[in-house]
């Protein structure tokens, strides 16, 4: 596996990617019903308002994560099923993380201890602050930054 920063040039294969998660998969459409377009994805990626890598294996992009830089949020880390459980995910979220540069790091993931995300972020170090967003999903803070 190879990691690069992701490119605008990406951004159909990120929106292919993120329909074809195990979990909490979104199509294009539903993305675009939340505001997630591919335009919107470039103006973002292009004035350095959003960053993020790609995890390659074959020089296809097998997952992606996304941050919004000046809120310091993980947006969404993504990886295909038949490439979990590789370092993929871990690696894309680590570097992620330090592209943030951010006194603080923060994401909202389903609560749901069955769900893989539930344990998946806290084993890379995020651990729920008692807060929730408006969908009922908790939000988690990087360790590193709680006792800050």
């Amino acid at each position: 596996m190879m990691f690069r920063m992701v490119r605008s040039d990406d951004i159909d294969t990120l929106f292919e990617v993120r329909a074809a998660t195990r979990e909490n998969a979104l199509s294009r459409e539903q993305l675009a019903a939340l505001g997630i377009t591919a335009q919107g994805m470039a103006e973002a990626l292009d004035s350095g308002a959003v960053k993020g890598w790609v995890c390659l294996a074959a020089e296809r992009i097998v997952g992606f994560c996304l941050a919004d830089i000046g809120a310091g949020e993980i947006l969404v880390l993504a990886v295909l099923p038949q490439h979990e459980g590789r370092g993929a995910g871990k690696g894309l979220l680590q570097r992620t993380i330090a592209a943030v540069c951010k006194d603080r790091v923060w994401l909202a993931a389903n609560p749901d201890p069955a769900g893989r995300a539930h344990g998946f972020y806290r084993a890379c170090g995020f651990l729920p602050n008692g807060e929730r967003d408006e969908h009922g999903d908790e939000i988690l803070v990087y360790r590193a930054q709680l006792s800050a």
